[in-house]
């Protein structure tokens, strides 16, 4: 076989072979670019969700501290009714 003959044969080979690798390349492209605008939205979400945990840790503290205000207020005013209590019942004594 001659060199051109072989050469005609390898010609349709490479140029197939060119042209996969071309299709390969640009779905590789197509797939980098799906993949980054894929990872910004992911930390974009994760952020929003730092964000929220944040936002609900401050909101259980907030919260736990108005129960204790609120159990503080409540023991205040029983201790004023008891004593309002007390005085009534005395004064109910000495009549």
């Amino acid at each position: 076989m001659t060199p051109e003959k072989r050469l005609n044969q390898l010609e349709p080979v490479v140029a197939e072979v060119s042209a996969q690798l071309d299709r390969v390349t640009a779905q590789n492209r197509t797939l980098v670019i799906v993949v980054t605008q894929n990872t910004e939205a992911i930390i974009t979400q994760s952020d929003n969700i730092q964000f929220l945990l944040h936002e609900v840790a401050d909101l259980k503290t907030e919260v736990a501290d108005l129960k204790t205000e609120v159990s503080r207020r409540f023991d205040e005013v029983n201790a004023k009714v008891d004593l309002i209590l007390q005085i009534l019942q005395s004064g109910n004594g000495r009549h």
